[in-house]
């Protein structure tokens, strides 16, 4: 009986980055900005448990919904972004997954 060999096509994992990056520091006074987009409806559920929370430490929030990223809605999209890049203290922009 001839042997045949099976080649497992998956790519190995990516490496981690265990550093979670800098600490924002105290919320109280600051204003956290949380980007969104309708593409992942589920995001909004995080919204709703976050918001509340950051506000009892003390933070304002802002909620940006992303829109489409090509002709005139693209440009108003990006014009958007810029403004909300430059207002907020703090951007929560997903999950990290």
């Amino acid at each position: 009986m001839a042997r045949i060999k099976v080649l497992d096509p998956t790519a190995p994992p990516p490496d981690v980055d265990d550093d979670p990056g800098p600490d924002a520091g105290p919320l109280r006074g600051r204003l956290v900005g949380i980007r969104f987009d309708s593409a992942w409806k589920s995001f909004e559920w995080v919204i709703d448990e976050w918001v509340p929370r950051l506000e009892a430490s003390g933070a304002r929030v802002r909620l940006w919904e992303a829109g489409n990223r090509i002709g005139d809605e693209g440009e108003r999209t990006f014009k958007e972004l810029d403004d909300f890049a430059t207002d907020v203290d703090i951007a929560l922009v997903g999950l990290g997954n």
